[in-house]
């Protein structure tokens, strides 16, 4: 039964605690950065880095060639010191967050060296702002938000100008994947209590041609399914509403549209995904999120463990208010299968109860707090066998990557009962 702990997806465990590094060039572009990444570090109760990058100049001299010019950059650089530490000392002169002293200074390709510093600092998030979405203003603006959300280990949180607080409304794509499930969580930790999370999942238009064996009435069930194991793996802060949606079409227009929808802050999502259906691709997703959202957006990438192929399924840890869902969720998908029921006691050891027959069904009693198991063919006047389990702490359920369900372990009193599904 240990396979239900060392298979669990390292994607819950992989949040850093680190800091906030908010990144800025001085101008007007980046001020909702800063206020965002300041709101938000003195929220999470962590310190904020401001870090500002001098982009290496070329210069055309007479002869036509390229030059850097140590003087001027020397000077460029300076310059911007004194702007970005300017808006340092303005955005510090409110409440709502810690003092953001003096911004660090380097030279380089701004991307590259943002990154460099927030894997140096171990950060958690990196702040940057949103340019206007025009070309001459992506030097520093929304491309370099895209270059540095492609090549950031940590999250990055790129913010329009006009934004001033933490988000409170937070549209979330999802493709039901683990990078999807990471980006879920990563937005949940920022939003304050009674915050909206808006699940959004979004059926491309070529779905007919990825998964023609799929009616579209197969393929909604479907993702009601992945929405409730979702819901059931996430931990929201007190009085955070959640709600989900299935639309259809270009999924970056259809996010953008559902966030403007709702008046949503922020819209988060993976840097890379494939998703469960239709095995859609969210890298591109979050570029174009970037380059046409009017809010925040937040992009995730994937956990460690995940990007170097370790995703080979997940725990779904459910709280006691979702139990009775995900059981009925697992009762739906698995009615028929045949199962394995063992129980764990510490005294006696493992010990087989059952084996090889088909479920009919296991629901929890809110009342009784007792989970009942039914095994046996599901038709009328066929017997079945039943199982009542009460002193239920923890209720989990091991999926594989394809997400077909392995187990359900049932925690009770200082033992544990396990049903293995065979095939």
């Amino acid at each position: 039964m240990a396979t239900l702990i060392e298979t669990e997806s390292a994607a819950s465990s992989a949040v850093a605690l680190g800091p906030i590094v908010i990144a800025t060039d001085g101008e007007d572009h980046s001020l909702g950065a800063l206020s965002v990444g300041r709101a938000l570090a003195g929220t999470l109760g962590v310190r904020a880095e401001v870090v500002a990058v001098q982009p290496l100049v070329n210069f055309i001299v007479p002869d036509a060639s390229l030059l850097i010019e140590p003087g001027a950059l020397a000077s460029l650089t300076a310059d911007l010191r004194t702007r970005v530490n300017t808006q340092c000392a303005l955005a510090s002169a409110g409440a709502g967050g810690p003092d953001l002293g003096n911004a660090r200074v380097e030279q380089g390709q701004p991307d590259r060296v943002i990154s460099r510093i927030a894997e140096e600092l171990n950060a958690q998030l990196v702040v940057v702002g949103i340019g206007r979405h025009d070309i001459a203003d992506r030097i520093f603006g929304s491309e370099t938000a895209v270059k540095l959300a492609q090549r950031s280990h940590a999250a990055v949180l790129a913010v329009p100008e006009r934004c001033k607080n933490i988000p409170r409304v937070a549209v979330v794509a999802t493709d039901f994947s683990e990078q999807s499930f990471d980006a879920a969580s990563a937005v949940v930790r920022l939003l304050p209590e009674s915050a909206a999370l808006h699940l959004v999942h979004v059926a491309p238009r070529e779905r007919m041609m990825l998964d023609p064996w799929l009616s579209n009435s197969e393929y909604q069930r479907a993702v009601r399914h992945r929405f409730e194991r979702l819901r059931a793996r996430m931990k929201l802060p007190p009085n955070v509403t959640i709600d989900e949606t299935i639309q259809s079409g270009d999924i970056a227009r259809q996010l953008i549209r559902s966030a403007a929808e709702v008046d949503a802050d922020v819209i988060a999502a993976g840097s890379h995904g494939h998703g469960f259906v239709a095995r859609v691709l969210l890298g591109s997703v979050s570029t174009s999120l970037l380059r046409g959202a009017q809010c925040m957006v937040l992009v995730v990438p994937p956990s460690r463990a995940t990007a170097g192929g370790g995703e080979s399924g997940y725990t779904t840890h459910a709280e006691p208010g979702r139990w009775g869902a995900l059981l009925d969720d697992v009762s739906r998908a698995n009615a028929g299968r045949r199962v394995r029921l063992e129980v764990d006691d510490p005294e006696l050891g493992a010990q087989a109860q059952e084996n090889d027959y088909p479920l009919r069904g296991i629901a929890y009693d809110p009342h009784d707090e007792h989970v009942a198991i039914m095994l046996g063919v599901a038709r009328s006047g066929a017997s079945h066998l039943s199982r009542s389990i009460g002193n239920i702490s923890s209720i989990d359920v091991l999926t594989d990557s394809e997400g077909h369900d392995l187990a359900v372990r049932l925690r009770h009193g200082e033992g544990q009962t396990l049903l293995s599904f065979m095939g």
